[in-house]
């Protein structure tokens, strides 16, 4: 593997490829992405923007990458105008969270993207207020988009403001190959104009499945505003209405404002909430299905998954319901683990672990926490975390593990760093020894050097252990001085070391031997010259 480098001097780890991305830890390391419009990058922590003047990316060339957020949250993100990218073209964009945060556009705008052509947009979430004034198609998650672009299992919750074809997940959608699916609106949308709807403005060409609205349609005196769609000639199939208008109610849809020529499979609505005339403002006739007429069944579309259309979608994987309307089930993998030791802060620095790169939590098979930290102000990032048990691999001749290995690895912008590394366990172990595995050899070596203190976090006391690791040196499982640091480690106990903590639970007769049985597991014990090794013996 070639050492990590690039024409763009890119300031954290990667090359730019899917195999070797470029990943994101701050706020500046995303504006970094407008130095490589075409390259691969990942998030590999939350990220926090308050403060961070943030400029729209790809103004003047479209973003043509991949950029993968990895279920991660990017928070209070304020970006000049028109969203996250001004354009793509052939990019993916998938797995993020805009928590909070605004963009304002006097042209087309959207959260993520303000022009999208041959774009996949997945998995993305938005709390953002986009503000577009006067401006003509603005979109929760994309302005407009076109050729085989699409948005699936997407929702929006902020506030959209834009005039005609503005709309909470899309502003316009222009090709028959363009398509939203497996998403939702619970935001609000401000129309200053005519042809807005809670999901898409303008719906020109392509298709609409498996969507509903539960936000906010504040439109003043507009008319033309439609639950769903503002400005209809394709096709919605398998979806539900249950927008709220908060202004003047005639003039408007309860799906659609300006039914033109689109078609209309298994639709339902909200009556008593939409409280609008017609399911279409008017153009040709579109047919669907009101339900809670007169307030008779408020809760029909809440904690359900067998009314129609939800008995069309699919609540195995992608849908879950809940007892107000329903959620995607990917959103949850947005939360902050909520096991993780104190509260989420298991170094104990009084910030989320969630928000550092440089902080990784492994939990092994019997819940027993290894959180590595390395300094923030080495660049480095952690990443890999996994725990394996060092019985299943091979054993360590004259050492019993306490603890499985936690395995990591460190990504570094400069090839041949050393880091220093401090693991914190979450119990106290006696007479701890830091030991490495070499999965290339299946032998284990002694860490030299390696310090070990207790600190107590939460109430619990717990062992740590600290020490250095250089890139490429008999530590670092690949051998080479190349960026990424791999290392899987545990601690052990030696032979003959005093142990503490553990209590005779009995005592046989072998002749004039006397065995003891200590409560524990793979202790090494030497009673009258005598060494046995018990395992699992309680």
């Amino acid at each position: 593997m070639l050492a990590p480098s690039s024409v763009f001097a890119y300031s954290g780890y990667g090359l730019g490829t899917q195999q070797n991305p470029y990943r994101i830890s701050s706020c500046a390391q995303l504006q970094e992405i407008n130095d490589n419009l075409s390259g691969y990058y990942i998030l590999v922590s939350n990220i926090d923007c308050t403060g961070y003047g943030f400029a729209h990316l790809a103004a003047s060339t479209p973003f043509s990458g991949t950029l993968d957020g990895q279920n991660h949250t990017i928070k209070n993100l304020v970006i000049d105008s028109s969203g996250l990218f001004y354009s793509t073209t052939g990019a993916t964009i998938k797995n993020i969270n805009i928590s909070g945060g605004s963009t304002s556009s006097s042209g087309v705008g959207g959260s993520f993207v303000a022009i999208a052509t041959d774009t996949i947009m997945t998995n993305l979430h938005s709390s953002m207020s986009v503000n577009g004034g006067i401006s003509a198609y603005v979109g929760g998650i994309v302005g407009s988009m076109s050729g085989t672009s699409n948005v699936d299992s997407s929702s929006f919750s902020g506030y959209v403001s834009g005039s005609a074809y503005s709309g909470g997940i899309v502003g316009a959608m222009w090709d028959s190959t363009t398509s939203v699916t497996n998403s939702f609106t619970s935001g609000t949308l401000h129309p200053n104009g005519a042809y807005n709807g809670l999901i898409v403005g303008g719906f020109f060409a392509g298709t609409i499945s498996n969507v509903y609205t539960s936000g906010t349609i504040d439109n003043g005196a507009n008319t033309n505003i439609g639950g769903i769609i503002g400005d209809s000639q394709a096709s919605l199939s398998n979806s539900f209405s249950a927008a709220n208008f908060s202004g003047t109610h005639s003039g408007n849809g309860s799906v659609t404002a300006y039914n033109v020529s689109g078609t209309y499979t298994n639709v339902y609505y909200d009556k008593y909430i939409t409280n609008t005339a017609n399911m279409c403002n008017f153009g040709a006739v579109c047919t669907g299905t009101a339900v809670n007429v007169g307030n008779s069944n408020p809760t029909y579309f809440m904690n359900n998954s067998t009314n129609g259309p939800l008995n069309t979608w699919d609540f195995n994987n992608v849908w879950q319901t809940t007892s107000s309307y329903p959620t995607l089930r990917n959103i949850a993998l947005f939360n902050d683990p909520t096991n993780i030791p104190n509260d989420g802060d298991a170094n104990n620095d009084g910030i989320p672990d969630s928000y550092q790169a440089n902080v990784l939590s492994v939990q092994d098979s019997k819940g027993v926490w290894s959180t590595v930290t390395i300094p923030s102000s080495s660049g480095c990032s952690l990443g890999d975390g996994r725990s394996t048990s060092a019985i299943s691999l091979s054993s360590d001749k004259g050492y019993s593990a306490q603890t499985n290995l936690t395995g990591f690895y460190v990504y570094c912008p400069t090839s041949g760093m050393t880091v220093t590394i401090t693991i914190i366990y979450d119990k106290q172990y006696p007479s701890p020894l830091l030991r490495y595995y070499n999965p290339n050899t299946g032998a284990y070596s002694m860490i030299n050097g390696a310090t070990y203190t207790t600190k107590t976090i939460g109430g619990i006391v717990k062992t740590t252990a600290t020490y250095d690791l250089r890139d490429g040196d008999y530590l670092d499982s690949d051998g080479l001085a190349n960026g990424i640091i791999k290392d899987p480690v545990l601690l052990a106990l030696a032979p003959n070391a005093p142990v503490t903590g553990f209590s005779i639970s009995q005592k046989s007769s072998l002749g004039n031997i006397n065995d003891f049985v200590l409560i524990g597991s793979g202790i090494v014990l030497t009673v009258f010259g005598i060494r046995r090794l018990y395992k699992n013996r309680v």
